[in-house]
C-alpha cells in the first residue's frame, strides 16, 4: 500500500467552496451560519477530501491488481478459475481497452512479462487487503456524511429555537412597553382632570370671598345711617343737658355694647377679608406649583 495522499480531491468535491460551504453559500435554507459552523465544515470537507484521495488510490491499486491477475491468467490460463477467483475485467484490464481483453485470452511467452511472476497467494492477499481498505473507507465516508447531516439538522433546530425565543422576547417587551405607555397616559389624564377641578375650586372660593365681602359691606352700609342718627341724638342730648346745667348721664349698656359690637364687627370683617385673600393667594401658588 502506498502512502496516504495529502489533500487529494476528486471531481465529486468540485462543488464545495474553500470555506467548507456549498457554492451557493446556503445549507438547508440557512444563510450565513455561525463562525463555528465554518470551522466544522472546513474540517469535515478536509476529511472528505482525504477519504476521496484514499478511495482514488485504492482504485488505482485495484487496477494494478486487475492487471496482475490478467498477467497470471495470460501465463496460466484457467488458474484463477480453478482457485475460485473471479477476474473483474469489465472496464478493461489495464486501461479499459477491449483489445487487451482479447489479447488476454491468447497465451504469451514468459518474455512479455519481463520475468515478473506474482504468486497466487500474494495476489489473493493484496485483493483481500484492498477490499478491506475500500470497506473501511466507505464506512468512514458514511459516518462522516451522517455526522454532517446530524450537525446540519442540529444547527437548523437550534437556529429555529433561537429565532422563536427572540421573537417571543420582542413581543413581550413590546406589550410591556405598550402597557406602561397606557398607564402613563392615564396618569396624565388624571393629573389634568385634578388640575381642572382645583382651578374650578379656586374660582368658586374667589367668588365666595367676594360675596362675603360684599355682604359685610352692605350690612355695615345699611346700619351706618342708624348709627349716625343715634350718635347725633346722643350728642344733642348731652349739649341740651349741659345748657340747662344738668349732669351728663353715664353711657348706657346698650350704647357701650353697640360701640363695642360695631368695633368688633369691623375687626371681624377685616380679618375675614384678609383670610379669604390669603387663602386665594395660597391656592393659586399651590396650583401653579
Amino acid at each position: 500500500m502506498a502512502n496516504l495522499p495529502n489533500g487529494t480531491s476528486n471531481s465529486n468535491n468540485g462543488s464545495y467552496a474553500p470555506n467548507g460551504l456549498a457554492a451557493n453559500g446556503q445549507i438547508n435554507g440557512n444563510i450565513l451560519p455561525s463562525a463555528g459552523h465554518y470551522a466544522d465544515m472546513q474540517t469535515l470537507m478536509a476529511s472528505m477530501e482525504t477519504l476521496s484521495g484514499w478511495l482514488q488510490q485504492n482504485r488505482e491499486e485495484w487496477a494494478q491488481l486487475q492487471e496482475g491477475l490478467g498477467r497470471v491468467e495470460r501465463l496460466h490460463p484457467g488458474t484463477l478459475s480453478a482457485a475460485g477467483i473471479e477476474h473483474l475485467g469489465g472496464e478493461g484490464i489495464a486501461n479499459g481497452g477491449g483489445g487487451e481483453v482479447q489479447a488476454a485470452a491468447a497465451p504469451r511467452s514468459t518474455d512479455d512479462d519481463g520475468g515478473e511472476r506474482p504468486t497466487l497467494m500474494g495476489l489473493q492477499t493484496q485483493l483481500s487487503a484492498s477490499h478491506s481498505r475500500i470497506s473501511d473507507l466507505e464506512s468512514q465516508l458514511r459516518s462522516q456524511e451522517t455526522l454532517q447531516t446530524l450537525y446540519e439538522s442540529t444547527l437548523t433546530d437550534a437556529t429555529d429555537r433561537i429565532r422563536q425565543y427572540c421573537f417571543a422576547q420582542q413581543s413581550y417587551i413590546t406589550s410591556l412597553h405598550s402597557h406602561y405607555l397606557g398607564l402613563l397616559e392615564q396618569s396624565r389624564e388624571e393629573v389634568v382632570e385634578a388640575q381642572l377641578v382645583h382651578q374650578g375650586w379656586q374660582e368658586g372660593l374667589g367668588r365666595l370671598s367676594g360675596m362675603v365681602r360684599e355682604a359685610l359691606k352692605s350690612s355695615e352700609d345699611g346700619a351706618l345711617p342708624y348709627v349716625g342718627e343715634i350718635r347725633g341724638l346722643r350728642d344733642e342730648n348731652r349739649r341740651l343737658r349741659k345748657m340747662v346745667g344738668w349732669s351728663e348721664p353715664p353711657d348706657s349698656e346698650d350704647e357701650t355694647e353697640e360701640r363695642e359690637g360695631y368695633g368688633q364687627r369691623r375687626r371681624e370683617r377685616a380679618r375675614a377679608s384678609q383670610g379669604s385673600n390669603e387663602a386665594v393667594r395660597g391656592d393659586e401658588g399651590g396650583g401653579g406649583g
